[in-house]
């Protein structure tokens, strides 16, 4: 059993619950939680987008519980496939939607408001993961530029979630 106040990590067994690693696993985990969340509302097609990007941040964060005996070498431009699938997702997307001449106040449907809180968390989460690596040096600019991206399908399922007229 872990002491109270510790978990464990890939590896590594013991570890504070106040180290930064686990505060950035946290945070990809909150945006998962609200992925989830939003997938329960939005429409088949976009469920199967955010089903991929749930699986993304379980890497993401099987990467991140791994350090520090994964080397930050090992960790640079790791996640520029999923970068690429995830750009793919968002053209295709921006193929099927207008965008809007003013600001938008989603909520008008469980999805929307649901799209629009994973989108807030997933940019909290950015944030978060911005200062860590900063921190603790890691290289890596793909895995954020990943969250950055992933509030922005977010934002567009918003769109495409939205009726017209």
């Amino acid at each position: 059993m872990t002491p109270c106040g510790k978990t464990d990590l890939i590896g590594e067994y013991g570890v504070k619950k106040s180290d930064l690693r686990i505060k950035l696993l946290g945070a990809l985990d909150e945006a998962s939680a609200s992925l989830s969340l939003a997938k329960a509302f939005c429409s088949a097609g976009n469920k199967k987008f955010l089903e991929a990007c749930q699986k993304d941040l379980s890497h993401m964060m099987g990467l991140l519980a791994a350090l520090p005996k994964t080397s930050f070498g090992d960790l640079e431009g790791v996640f520029a496939l999923q970068l690429e699938d995830l750009e793919a997702t968002i053209e295709t997307i921006e193929a099927t939607i207008t965008y809007p001449n003013e600001f938008i106040q989603p909520g008008h449907s469980p999805a929307t408001g649901a799209l629009d809180l994973a989108r807030a968390v997933v940019r909290r989460a950015e944030r978060e993961l911005v200062a860590g690596f900063e921190v603790l040096h890691i290289p890596d600019e793909s895995m954020l530029q990943y969250l950055n991206r992933l509030s922005t399908l977010c934002y567009l399922l918003i769109l495409a979630e939205t009726p017209l007229g």
